[in-house]
C-alpha cells in the first residue's frame, strides 16, 4: 500500500510538473526545478504539491515574486533535488514512455497533476499541451474508464476534451484533481 501511495504521489507531481515546471542547472552545479503559478493556482501549490514533494526528500523554496515578462506577481515552488531533476527531465524528453509505465490507477494522478497545470473546466473539461501523441493517449487511458474524449488544435496548441455529460461525471469522480474538487477557478 504504501510503494502505491508513492507512486500516485510521483504521477501527480510528474503531470504538474510536466505541464508546468522547469529544470534548470545552476553555474554552481546545482540541479533546480520549479513551478510557477498565478495568485488563483497557489493552493495547488500549498496544499497538494508542498505535501507531495516533501515525502520526495529535497530541499523546497515556496516564495512570491513579479514577473517581469507579464508584470503579475505569482508565486514559485522550487526544489533542489538532482533525483527529481533527472526523472523529470526523462519524463519531459519521453512523456509516452512514461505513462506506458503507469498502471490505471497511477494514470489518474498523472492525468490529476497535469489538468492542474493544464486543465480548464467550463462547460467541458480541455487539457491543453502541444504534445499531440501524449493527449492521443491520454484519450486512449481515459477510454479505460468510459470517458470519452476529443482532440482539437488551437494554433499550435491541442486540447484534449470531454464534453458529454456522462464522460465529465466520471471524470470528475475518478481524476484526483485539486483544481475540480477546490472552488478555485479555471
Amino acid at each position: 500500500m504504501i510503494m502505491s501511495i508513492e507512486r500516485r504521489n510521483e504521477a501527480y507531481i510528474m503531470g504538474l510538473f510536466y505541464g508546468d515546471g522547469t529544470t534548470y542547472k545552476t553555474k554552481k552545479g546545482a540541479y533546480q526545478v520549479w513551478i510557477d503559478q498565478s495568485n488563483k493556482n497557489k493552493d495547488i501549490l500549498e496544499y497538494v504539491a508542498i505535501p507531495k514533494l516533501r515525502l520526495m526528500n529535497g530541499k523546497l523554496l515556496f516564495y512570491q515574486f513579479i514577473d517581469r515578462r507579464h508584470r503579475l506577481k505569482k508565486w514559485r515552488l522550487a526544489l533542489y533535488s538532482k533525483t527529481f531533476f533527472d526523472r523529470l527531465r526523462k519524463v519531459k524528453q519521453d512523456p509516452l514512455g512514461y505513462l506506458k509505465t503507469l498502471n490505471d490507477d497511477e494514470v489518474r494522478y498523472f492525468i490529476a497533476g497535469l489538468f492542474d497545470a493544464e486543465g480548464t473546466k467550463t462547460d467541458r473539461l480541455v487539457i491543453y499541451n502541444r504534445n499531440l501523441e501524449l493527449l492521443q493517449e491520454i484519450g486512449r487511458r481515459l477510454s479505460n474508464f468510459d470517458i470519452h474524449s476529443k482532440i482539437y488544435k488551437f494554433g499550435s496548441i491541442y486540447g484534449l476534451q470531454i464534453h458529454r455529460k456522462n464522460s465529465v461525471k466520471i471524470f470528475l469522480e475518478i481524476i484526483p484533481s485539486y483544481r475540480l474538487t477546490a472552488s478555485s477557478p479555471g
